[in-house]
C-alpha cells in the first residue's frame, strides 16, 4: 500500500514538472502574440492556486518526493534544448534566463534570506564577466582558467565590499550598495588594460575537449544552433547552483540568516557570529552572480560597461520581489518570466518599460510577497529516515507488570 502511493506521488511530481518545462517551452519557441498572454495566464493562474491553497500542497508533495522531483526536473529541462536545437533566437531567450536565474540565486542569499538589499548583482557579475574576457582576450589563456579567476575575485571581492557592509543595514545598506554599483561603472570605464568604455570584444566561451560550447556544428545534415551545447551547460550548471543553495537554505545557517533577518540584535544576542553571517552571505551571493557573468561573457563574446549597469541590477532585484524572496522555486519563475517578457517585447521598445513597470506595480500590490512566497521549513519531510536497529541486535522486551 505505501509503495503504491509513493508511485502515485511520484506520477504527480512528474506530471506537474511536465506541465511546467511544457509552458516554458511553448512560451520560448512561440511568438509575442502567443507568449505573453501565456505568461500573462501563468501569473494569474499561480495567484488564484496560492490563493486556493494548491502551491502549499504542491511544496509539501514535492518535499516528500524530492528526488522524484529533482530527477524528472532536470530531464525535462534538458530536453529544451533539444526542442530548440535549431532555433537560434529562442535558443537565447533560453539562455538568458538561465542566467539570470544563477544571478537571482546570489540575490536571494543576499536579499531574501538575509534581507541585505544588495544593488550591485551586476557589479559582481561584471567582475566574472571581465575577469574572462581580461584571461582569454588580453592573457589568451584557457577560459576555464578564466572562470576559476573569476570565482576567486568575486569571493575577494565580495569580502572586501561586504566589510563595509557590516556596520550599515535597512536603507543605510541598500546606498552603499548602491555607491559600490556606480562606483564599479566608473572604474570599468577608466582603466584602459580592459577595453575602457570601449570593453573587451572576442571573449572565448567555455571549452569541452577543445571544442567551444557556444559554436554552430552540424549533424546528420542537420545544423544546430549555436546555443544548443552551451545551453546544456547551462541548466546543468544552474541545476548545480540550486541544489547548492537549497543545501544552504535547509541548513542551520539558512536559518541564521533569516534570524540575523528578522532580529539582528536578538540573533547577536544568542552567540551568532552577525559580521561573519553577513559576510559569507556577501561573498556566497557574490560568486553566484560572478559565475552568471562568465556564462553572459561567453554567450555574447563581448563585455562593456553597459552590461553591467545600474538599472541591470535594478532587474535582478525585480526578478527576485517578483518570484518571490528566499524561495528558489519562485526565484527561478521570477527570472524566466521577466526574461521572457522583456526579450518578447523588443519589438514594442517604445511601451516596454511601461508594460514592465505595470506588470510590477500589479504584482506588488496583488502579491506583495511574490507569485511564489518563501515557506516553512518542513524539516520532518525533509530529513525523514526510516530508523532501524542495528544487524544483530535484539528488540527490547516489555517489562513485566509488577504489583505495588
Amino acid at each position: 500500500m505505501e509503495r503504491a502511493v509513493r508511485s502515485c506521488e511520484g506520477l504527480k511530481v512528474a506530471a506537474c514538472n511536465f506541465v511546467v518545462f511544457g509552458l516554458a517551452l511553448l512560451m520560448l519557441w512561440a511568438s509575442h502574440e502567443i507568449s505573453l498572454p501565456l505568461a500573462a495566464a501563468v501569473i494569474a493562474a499561480l495567484l488564484y492556486m496560492e490563493r486556493r491553497g494548491v502551491i502549499d500542497a504542491l511544496f509539501l508533495l514535492y518535499v516528500r518526493r524530492k528526488k522524484t522531483a529533482a530527477a524528472s526536473a532536470l530531464f525535462f529541462a534538458l530536453t529544451i534544448p533539444l526542442a530548440l536545437a535549431t532555433l537560434r533566437y529562442p535558443s537565447h531567450i533560453a539562455v538568458m534566463a538561465v542566467i539570470s536565474a544563477m544571478v537571482c540565486c546570489g540575490v536571494n542569499i543576499q536579499m531574501g534570506s538575509a534581507n541585505m538589499v544588495n544593488f550591485a548583482p551586476a557589479a559582481f557579475m561584471g567582475i566574472g564577466a571581465y575577469s574572462l574576457g581580461y584571461v582569454t582576450v588580453k592573457l589568451g589563456a584557457s577560459p576555464w582558467l578564466g572562470l576559476l579567476t573569476a570565482l576567486v575575485l568575486c569571493v575577494l571581492a565580495g569580502l572586501l565590499l561586504g566589510l563595509p557592509t557590516l556596520r550599515t543595514k535597512g536603507y543605510y545598506l541598500s546606498l552603499v550598495t548602491m555607491v559600490l554599483q556606480l562606483a564599479f561603472t566608473q572604474t570599468i570605464k577608466n582603466i584602459p588594460a580592459i577595453g575602457g568604455p570601449n570593453g573587451l570584444s572576442g571573449v572565448k566561451a567555455l571549452t569541452l575537449g577543445g571544442y567551444p560550447l557556444y559554436k554552430t556544428y552540424t549533424f546528420f545534415g542537420m545544423r544546430l544552433a549555436p546555443h544548443f551545447f552551451y545551453l546544456i551547460f547551462c541548466v546543468l550548471a544552474l541545476a548545480a547552483a540550486l541544489y547548492a543553495a537549497n543545501r544552504i537554505f535547509v541548513t542551520r545557517f539558512g536559518l541564521v540568516l533569516n534570524h540575523i533577518a528578522q532580529d539582528e540584535i536578538a540573533a547577536n544576542c544568542f552567540g551568532v557570529n552577525v559580521a561573519r553571517c553577513k559576510l559569507f552571505a556577501f561573498m556566497t551571493g557574490s560568486v553566484f552572480c560572478g559565475f552568471g557573468g562568465v556564462l553572459y561573457a561567453g554567450l555574447t563574446s563581448f563585455v562593456g560597461p553597459d552590461d553591467f549597469s545600474f538599472s541591470r541590477s535594478l532587474v535582478f532585484i525585480c526578478m527576485v520581489i517578483l518570484g518571490g524572496m528566499d524561495n528558489l522555486a519562485g526565484v527561478a519563475v521570477g527570472a524566466f518570466l521577466l526574461t521572457v517578457i522583456t526579450e518578447k517585447l523588443r519589438g514594442f521598445s517604445d511601451y516596454a518599460q511601461l508594460i514592465y513597470g505595470l506588470l510590477l506595480v500589479v504584482i506588488l500590490i496583488v502579491r506583495p510577497a511574490g507569485l511564489l512566497p518563501r515557506r516553512v521549513r518542513n524539516y520532518c519531510e525533509t530529513f525523514a529516515r526510516k530508523l532501524s536497529p542495528p544487524s544483530g541486535s535484539q528488540q527490547p522486551t516489555a517489562a513485566p507488570d509488577t504489583q505495588i
